[in-house]
């Protein structure tokens, strides 16, 4: 089979697919034929050697869509959605390819109506927003969520689920210009600039002057201060990303005499058994049409998999997504990328979504 396979860490312009043996099929594992993959900041981070956990050599990709093509009779044929936690394409084989080995307990059939397109680029994007929003800040119908980095992928997939679990969203970047595709469709109570705007006094005001419940930090220290001061007392931030800054000055007499509540998630620390259970729980969302995956930015061929990926670190709003099928000479045709100057390629790799 072909696929983006590394054999040591280094710039994207190395990344070369090639051809491979296929793996052996283990007991309780069934072998999957990629239909469609999703490309993120983490692939190229893995591919850079961000991730001390990654051995080598390994096969790229984290979130995937296809069809079981070997394993139990019972699943043969069957439509499959999923992503990789800190499994697939850091410690196990991945989906950049044309065929994935999967654990039978991990194989969740995917939503009728979603295409393989739809379907592979849910997995980062919803894991990271229903882990920040749902699993962590519990957030609740009526809520209101402060969401950073809102004009990201993961940014506006959390406001979707604002809006899905009955909530009010306010959507935060650092530049309005940037929300306009990705929130296209959602009702949000504001769009707010964090470089230009006092978002904790617009916030204020939003909630008549109780502040929100959540924040959800995937920028990083430039914003932590103003997400903590949108809070109301008990309030709850989750932060998923440094990517803009790593550091941040926090007064203790604040947190605890407001008794706001801080998380840090990481998704990549998440088995394949746990990332199952997100999208059982995310899953229905997709089905009954509550929930829309993110908009595809560009499209590739397996072949052209290095230009994927630096799209990706150049900075693209929206999603990238390989199609192990496409003819690559179809694959130029077909990628249609715009990119953003708030998106740069260090925040991507930092932000590691």
């Amino acid at each position: 089979m072909k696929a983006l396979r590394v054999e040591q860490f280094g710039p994207l312009e190395n990344l070369r697919v090639s051809q491979v043996q296929d793996a052996p099929l283990p007991a309780d594992y069934v072998r999957i034929e990629i239909e469609a993959a999703g490309v993120n900041p983490s692939d190229t981070g893995v591919a850079l050697g961000h991730f001390p956990q990654v051995t080598l050599p390994r096969i790229l990709g984290r979130d995937f869509a296809g069809r079981v093509i070997e394993g139990p009779d019972a699943l043969i044929g069957t439509k499959v959605w999923g992503s990789g936690g800190g499994i697939l394409g850091m410690t196990q084989d991945g989906s950049h390819a044309e065929h994935m080995l999967l654990p039978i307990d991990a194989v969740m059939a995917r939503p009728s109506h979603l295409t393989a397109e739809a379907a592979a680029v849910t997995g980062v994007p919803f894991v990271t927003a229903w882990s920040a929003l749902v699993e962590l800040a519990r957030f609740k119908s009526g809520e209101w969520a402060v969401v950073s980095g809102a004009g990201g992928t993961v940014g506006s997939a959390a406001v979707a689920l604002v809006k899905a679990l009955g909530g009010h969203a306010v959507a935060v970047d650092l530049s309005s210009a940037d929300l306009g595709p990705p929130l296209q469709g959602l009702s949000v109570e504001a769009v707010l600039r964090s470089d230009t705007d006092d978002v904790p006094k617009a916030v204020l005001e939003l909630t008549e002057g109780r502040g929100a419940e959540v924040a959800l930090n995937g920028v990083g220290a430039p914003v932590f201060a103003q997400l903590a001061d949108s809070l109301q007392k008990g309030g709850r931030m989750v932060v998923f990303s440094a990517a803009r800054g790593r550091e941040v000055q926090l007064d203790l007499f604040m947190l605890y005499r407001r008794r706001l509540q801080l998380f840090g998630l990481d998704t990549a620390q998440l088995s394949l058994a746990q990332i199952a259970q997100l999208y059982r729980k995310f899953g229905p969302f997709f089905e009954s049409r509550v929930l829309a995956p993110p908009r595809v930015a560009a499209r590739f061929p397996l072949a052209a998999a290095r230009e994927a990926y630096e799209r990706i670190a150049g900075g693209v709003l929206g999603k990238v997504v390989l199609i192990p099928g496409q003819a690559e000479e179809a694959g130029a045709e077909s990628a249609e990328a715009t990119a953003s100057p708030s998106r740069s390629g260090a925040e991507s790799l930092a932000g590691r979504a």
